[in-house]
């Protein structure tokens, strides 16, 4: 029997129990996995053995054994170029520091997922528990995920955070979820979910209105979007915080507020002819196909979406690429809102701190940063590393701008709140209902 098979046999009967206890944890999982196939689920990164022997051997006093990262598909195998970058960048640690790194692909939350295991298994089988995670930044605003995870002071230079506003660090909205009480639990590195607007330049003008109903009433051009959605409920949540909307009550419990959901709603609905099929679309696959074949002038999208798709969208010998816009709102462009990811330690190990600490500087260094990020159409959450991109792309550039005004998704996207407002974005769409009346009913809805 092989290494590695000597380590399965000897750690099945653990896994199983944590498996066990993970089907107990009936959490939904908040950030789906992503579609596109993931790699192997389980990585063994480290030196060759040639390298290895050039090495003197650890003290028999305090082995340090193969260092765990954890996180999940949609971050690292969103595509096959992205998964194999993260390999390599691996790798390439890994035999630098002589040591092995094993890469597992876990959902963060969930049956089976990262929190659950760190909350199930610290006290069962700490030894085969991660040392580096990947979680979104939102969720260190929860005390209790905090807890799960080791404070970075002293084990990497809070500097990091301190970008001077337009050249460094990390854009403000993945900082400001990092921080607790003066101390930092992670490092922000790629950016997911920020929305803007796409258009043929050969037909629009090159100014475009940023006040929504200056834009949507402007009947020479159309905008899609798949408003039967997530998407949509998106779309709809950013007007409605427009439009002085909170989502929790007093007590900080789930909920809306009806006059600002109404006026909402009823920017949304000015037009409705000019949102082109939008209220029965469900997928932004559907919504490109209108864009593509010249239905609709505008489209709305998400970068992480668009990012897959540039190369098709200027496939034509001597296209221009798309032009790309804020998306208009009540007064002025929306917020946009992103989900920031973040690197964070668990392990409460001293001497595995260090290679853990170690590992992240190299994953967040701007060049490793931005071939990473590039390669998994995703947007780096670091300022010097989009610098890169944006120095061969006018799109990066323009995302740039945008991450410098966007804010922290402040709800999950399996929330209450977010499905709520998607139900009503529908409705006002597709019946003769008032913008008042579904406001009402949907607060009430969420109250009961």
């Amino acid at each position: 029997m092989n290494r590695i098979g000597r380590l399965a046999a000897l750690l099945l009967p653990t896994l199983l129990l944590l498996a066990a206890c993970d089907l107990l944890d009936g959490t939904p999982a908040a950030y789906p996995v992503a579609t596109v196939a993931p790699t192997a689920s389980t990585q063994t990164l480290g030196p060759t053995p040639a390298a290895a022997t050039s090495v003197p051997a650890q003290s028999p006093e305090a082995p340090l054994g193969p260092l765990r990262l954890w996180l999940p598909a949609e971050i690292g195998a969103r595509t096959p170029e992205g998964g194999q970058e993260l390999a390599d960048q691996v790798q390439a640690f890994a035999a630098s520091q002589s040591l092995e790194v094993l890469v597992e692909q876990k959902p963060v939350e969930g049956a089976g997922g990262i929190l659950s295991y760190l909350r199930t298994g610290a006290t069962v089988a700490p030894s085969v528990l991660p040392d580096v995670i990947a979680l979104p930044a939102v969720l260190l605003t929860d005390p209790a995920v905090r807890q799960m995870v080791q404070p970075l002071d002293g084990l990497i230079d809070m500097a990091v955070l301190d970008g001077d506003g337009s050249e460094t660090g990390p854009y403000a909205a993945a900082a400001a979820q990092v921080v607790s009480d003066g101390r930092f639990y992670g490092v922000p590195f790629v950016s997911a979910g920020l929305t803007h607007l796409v258009y043929n330049r050969a037909s629009l003008p090159d100014v475009i209105p940023l006040d929504w109903t200056a834009f949507i009433s402007d009947t020479n051009h159309t905008l899609v979007l798949p408003a039967d959605s997530r998407d949509g409920a998106l779309f709809g949540l950013q007007f409605y915080l427009a439009e002085g909307g909170t989502l929790v009550n007093e007590n900080g419990q789930p909920d809306l507020q009806a006059e600002p959901l109404a006026r909402a709603l009823r920017q949304i609905a000015i037009r409705p002819e000019n949102l082109l099929q939008s209220r029965q679309l469900k997928t932004l696959d559907e919504a490109w196909q209108y864009y593509q074949v010249g239905q609709s002038g505008f489209l709305w999208v998400r970068a992480d979406y668009y990012l897959g798709r540039r190369a098709e969208a200027s496939a034509a010998p001597g296209a221009p690429e798309p032009g790309t816009s804020r998306v208009p709102g009540p007064g002025g462009p929306l917020t946009p809102l992103t989900t920031t990811w973040v690197w964070a330690i668990t392990t409460a190990d001293p001497a595995r701190q260090g290679p853990a600490a170690d590992l992240i500087r190299t994953l967040t260094a701007p060049g490793a940063l931005a071939g990473w990020a590039e390669r998994s159409q995703l947007l780096p959450a670091q300022r010097e590393a989009m610098a890169l991109l944006a120095a061969e792309s006018e799109y990066y550039r323009f995302a740039g701008e945008e991450l410098e005004r966007a804010a922290a998704m402040p709800i999950s996207e399996s929330s209450r709140q977010l499905a709520a407002i998607g139900d009503a974005v529908f409705q006002v769409l597709t019946t003769d209902q008032s913008p008042e009346a579904i406001a009402e009913a949907t607060v009430l809805s969420l109250r009961q």
